[in-house]
């Protein structure tokens, strides 16, 4: 069998080589990545996840219209903090391709089922991952230590998280992997197409992530000082760079039309620290928290050790000389470089968003690690292969092992997003029993996350989800059908606020959520 596409980069490798790669990711992928294959959103980031679930389901209900990608929630945080009814579900985003993907294959098999959505997932961070592989086969042309690379990536708790999951950041990654395996092979065979390939992935991966946009300057600035070494050539290389940026700029500006005329649900500025008590804060916190799920104890000794020995392999074998080319180095630091940008301008969301990491510093930590296992000799022995092999197979299991312990103390039974898709399964049928039609507006009441519930129940409307004395009285006013709460919240929320009892009157319960009407007099 023969693979086109892969050839078209000059890969060195050969049809054996690319099988035994792709074999060990799908091993790996369906692993780690099938357990809760059809779990709803739930455990770290429930909110984030449901946002993006109820996207795709956005689109399978708004006949795929890309342009207008909306959720099940009317009430917006962006601008207004819950506080705005903007009388529609239409929200701003950067470009929601992988949920558009999602929403047709869902109208294909006829299932909004969330299998679709983990499943899609799994399958383009797999892909992501062959293409790692193959882009650390080419640089280090060792078949052990690219393997090595892709079993440190796909094992690191936080990636096996989401690789299967919700949120965009691996579908960007697994182009952005394809970007960088693109420009590697241009770097090498000096062919076109290869240019081309990388810049537009990469592009695609920055409209799908912004951040991935460090990735797409660096390559830039990188060939920029290969052209001024006369290692390159800007013939025929700058139309690709325009379209890439006129595409994201038209992508940016349709976002800002879309915000400023619908609002949003997703994040859309910059969160530095205000001060350098905010720095230690963040940086004490991810250390606590979230830096052993970055990567495990073996993954950092592993990449730690093969950073020292490529640091004293070029110290005992260092090049000099006019003729030398620009070394791949000077790409990874401009890269960190923009990643530690990123971080200072984003840094108040590393706090309580794991998943920022994925989005800068750890593709360019596994390009680093393949970077430092080109530079470490190989032994000259007929047997290294092989032995070299069976000691990547020997860390995988311990790898693999740790990572298997890690996503299973991210799910626990009593989270709260956990226990209400619990209590909300089967709600969209129960309330067509209960005479609730599909086009009722339904508040979401102390039900979290926000777009869950509503999803659940196959309508459209508001969510509140704390308790917020100013979000209350503003919601309160909307002009929704009906409420429906479940009825472990009940008492708290009438103990919190006792006027919500004398306004609610419940029409039918199902033994875990209830339907009430909202007096509208005493909404005026």
């Amino acid at each position: 069998m023969r693979f086109s596409a892969i050839k078209a980069f000059g890969c060195r490798i050969n049809d054996k080589g690319r099988l035994v790669a792709a074999l060990v990711v799908l091993l790996i992928g369906l692993c780690l990545g099938l357990g809760g294959i059809n779990q709803r959103p739930a455990f770290v980031h429930a909110w984030a996840q449901a946002d993006r679930y109820a996207l795709a389901l956005g689109f399978v209900d708004n006949g795929h219209d890309l342009l207008h990608p909306q959720t099940a929630v009317r009430n917006k945080q962006f601008p207004g903090t819950w506080m705005i009814d903007y009388g529609n579900t239409v929200t701003a985003v950067d470009l929601p391709l992988h949920e558009y993907v999602v929403s047709l294959l869902m109208s294909l098999f006829g299932t909004t089922a969330p299998w679709v959505f983990r499943l899609l997932t799994l399958l383009v961070s797999m892909v992501g991952m062959w293409l790692l592989c193959l882009l650390a086969w080419r640089l280090t042309g060792d078949a052990a230590k690219s393997l090595l690379v892709v079993v440190v990536g796909m094992t690191s708790p936080l990636y096996a998280y989401y690789f299967a999951n919700y949120l965009p950041s691996a579908p960007a990654l697994a182009m952005a992997m394809g970007g960088l395996c693109a420009y590697a092979a241009y770097r090498d065979n000096g062919r076109l197409a290869c240019w081309n390939a990388a810049v537009l992935l990469v592009a695609l991966a920055s409209m799908v992530r912004t951040s991935q946009a460090v990735l797409l300057v660096a390559m830039c600035l990188f060939e920029g000082a290969r052209v001024v070494r006369r290692e390159s050539t800007l013939r025929g290389r700058w139309p690709v760079v325009v379209v890439a940026a006129v595409a994201m700029i038209v992508c940016s500006l349709w976002n800002m039309h879309l915000r400023s005329r619908y609002g949003s649900l997703f994040l859309n500025y910059l969160t530095p620290p205000r001060s350098l008590g905010d720095v230690a804060g963040v940086l004490r916190y991810v250390r606590v928290h979230w830096i052993f799920d970055y990567f495990s104890l073996v993954q950092y000794w592993i990449m730690a050790a093969a950073l020292v020995g490529a640091v004293v392999a070029w110290f005992a074998r260092r090049k000099r000389g006019v003729g030398v080319r620009l070394s791949l180095w000077w790409l990874a630091a401009v890269w960190w470089l923009g990643e530690l940008c990123f971080f200072v301008a984003m840094m108040m969301q590393y706090r309580n968003h794991d998943y920022y990491f994925l989005d800068s510093f750890f593709l360019p930590a596994l390009f680093v690690f393949s970077l430092a296992l080109k530079a470490l000799p190989s032994p000259r022995l007929r047997l290294w292969p092989a032995v070299s092999l069976a000691l990547v197979a020997a860390l995988a299991v311990p790898m693999i092992v740790g990572c298997q312990r890690s996503l299973h103390l991210r799910c626990w039974d009593g989270d709260r997003a956990y226990v209400t898709a619990q209590r909300f399964e089967g709600s969209a049928q129960w309330l067509d029993e209960v005479g609730v039609p599909r086009d009722a507006t339904i508040l979401a009441f102390m039900a979290y996350p926000q777009n869950g519930p509503l999803v659940q129940m196959g309508r459209q409307g508001y969510s509140v989800f704390e308790y917020d004395d100013n979000i209350l009285n503003a919601v309160m006013q909307f002009p929704f059908d009906y409420v429906v709460m479940e009825d472990a919240a009940y008492a708290e929320a009438v103990g919190l606020r006792p006027d919500l009892a004398r306004c609610m009157v419940r029409l039918a319960g199902n033994g875990s959520i209830s339907l009430y009407d909202y007096n509208p007099q005493d909404k005026d």
